[in-house]
């Protein structure tokens, strides 16, 4: 894909975003940009687990390991939503799988409290 199809990509996808409540009266302008509650669009791509959203905004200079909302990594929210694909994707493009958020509980500790096995297994194969 040319680098101007992917910039349109991620124009087109930063603009929907813009249009959900955790940017309401903000503009969603960039794979920086901070929501009303402190998440970027990664947390966001984590969120939906969208494979190809993650890669748009990672591809657009995002930090895979930036804390959102509650300390949150966007690794934490695709083991909360239950997006086996999404963590294996962040995994493999460098999510830290022993960041914490703001109560001290990793991804792998998330993934055990929600009773999520085989995201457990992933993440416990990848921590240090």
């Amino acid at each position: 894909m040319s680098n101007v199809a992917n910039q349109e990509e991620v124009s087109r996808l930063l603009e929907e975003y813009s249009s959900l409540p955790e940017f309401s009266g903000l503009e969603c302008a960039s794979a920086d940009s901070l929501s009303l509650f402190g998440d970027r669009p990664v947390h966001i791509a984590a969120s939906r687990g969208d494979i190809n959203e993650i890669r748009l905004i990672l591809g657009a200079g995002a930090d895979i390991n930036c804390r959102g909302e509650h300390g949150y990594t966007a690794l934490h929210n695709a083991v909360e939503q239950g997006h086996r694909a999404a963590v294996e994707y962040l995994l493999t493009n460098g999510a830290d799988p022993d960041s914490v958020n703001d109560d001290g509980v990793s991804a792998a500790q998330l993934a055990k409290l929600l009773d999520e096995r085989e995201i457990l297994h992933l993440l416990e194969q990848r921590a240090s």
